[in-house]
């Protein structure tokens, strides 16, 4: 018998499966964009049927009609040996027209059916976390020591490590560019609500989820519409384009990588088509960050690098997209680079050489957002 995770993890796979093979023809499957002759059935028919009785001509002005008059002939000779073959080839291909009419049919009825039952299982997904609750009780998580859950307090820790709210929003507003034009956007993970307030503010509907209590109670103490639910259970809940943007900051490196891929398979899912989807982590590109703040949360399970996490928005049906990295390490805490005073000494241009590699390596950039877009059937 499956348990309920191998369910979970067999449907997961089946989702991503489905979503390259319409995106890149996975196994020889491509789904084709339905037209009026997407696979250009009709426009063979008209090459399908052998012509016998091509026109003859020349352009010769003295043997012209000699040579017209002996094309004639040859070719009237020459029928009765290839007309039963063209007959038979013509035959021939009228029914692998007719064979490819019938399977483009059913593989429109299949990807019909593909659509469907995917819809289905939204409302099965949305259904059961409604069942569930989909949020964590009041007081915490059960079977938690209160020790633990004032250790894990997360509001607490922020203010320590990260900064206080006014420290944070600054860092957030560039991101606010890629939501111009949305009417509705989710923060995932939204903490205090920094981001959501910096939304509403810019004239853009917006709420947050997150599992921590004591982040949602000062969210909810500034008057931000943060909810105390877990992501992918509120994600589950949601109607597939209920949703234009989504947004997560410091949120990936505490998930697993089934909760992560899960996650953004989702976000992709709920998204309304040509949707905007926004995913800010700590970039370990920059050894400086392992020195500094990564390890001090104990609730960071690995870094993620850049390019794995470009690679697994593609592969849950993302397009254009982009790594943007930002917060470079400040200049006091890199290394300095060698004197101008200095040029000219033996090995100078060696040692400012490896300064600047080191400082590139250690000291570069803190963190980096993945931005990516759910395309939209005007921009197939």
């Amino acid at each position: 018998m499956l348990r309920n995770s191998d369910v979970s993890t067999m449907l997961q796979k089946v989702r991503v499966a489905q979503t390259r093979a319409r995106r890149e023809g996975d196994g020889g499957v491509v789904f084709v964009e339905e037209t009026a002759d997407p696979f250009g059935i009709e426009a063979a028919r008209g090459n399908a049927e052998m012509v016998f009785d091509r026109p003859s001509g020349s352009s010769r002005p003295i043997v012209g009609p000699v040579i017209v008059f002996a094309k004639r002939v040859a070719r009237r000779l020459a029928r009765w040996y290839t007309k039963p073959a063209a007959t038979q080839q013509t035959v021939l291909n009228r029914q692998m027209l007719d064979v490819d009419e019938r399977l483009a049919r059913a593989l429109r009825r299949t990807n019909d059916r593909v659509d469907s039952l995917l819809l289905q299982l939204d409302d099965l997904e949305r259904m059961a976390a409604q069942g569930s609750g989909g949020s964590p009780q009041a007081g915490g998580t059960p079977g938690v020591e209160p020790t633990v859950r004032r250790l894990l307090s997360y509001s607490a820790f922020e203010d320590r490590h990260r900064g206080s709210q006014e420290v944070v929003r600054p860092l957030l507003e560039p991101y606010l560019q890629y939501f111009r034009g949305c009417t509705r956007v989710l923060d995932l993970g939204a903490g205090r609500g920094e981001f959501v307030d910096l939304l509403a503010e810019g004239g853009i509907s917006a709420y947050g989820v997150d599992s921590d209590e004591s982040q949602v109670a000062v969210a909810r103490e500034a008057g931000r519409d943060v909810r105390l639910e877990d992501g992918v259970a509120h994600l589950r809940g949601l109607r597939a384009g209920e949703v234009d943007g989504v947004f997560s900051s410091q949120v990936a490196e505490h998930l697993s990588v089934d909760e992560l891929v899960t996650s953004i398979e989702l976000v992709h899912r709920k998204l309304a088509p040509g949707g905007v989807f926004v995913m800010e982590t700590p970039n370990p590109e920059a050894l400086f960050i392992f020195a500094t703040f990564f390890y001090v949360d104990l609730t960071h399970i690995k870094p993620i690098h850049p390019e794995a996490l470009r690679w697994a928005f593609e592969v849950c049906g993302f397009e254009d997209v982009q790594v943007v990295r930002s917060q470079p390490v400040p200049d006091s805490a890199r290394l300095v680079r060698i004197p101008d005073a200095l040029a000219g000494s033996p090995g100078w241009d060696v040692l400012a050489r490896n300064i600047d590699q080191l400082n590139d390596l250690i000291y570069g950039y803190q963190h980096y957002a993945v931005v990516a877009r759910k395309s939209s059937p005007e921009a197939s």
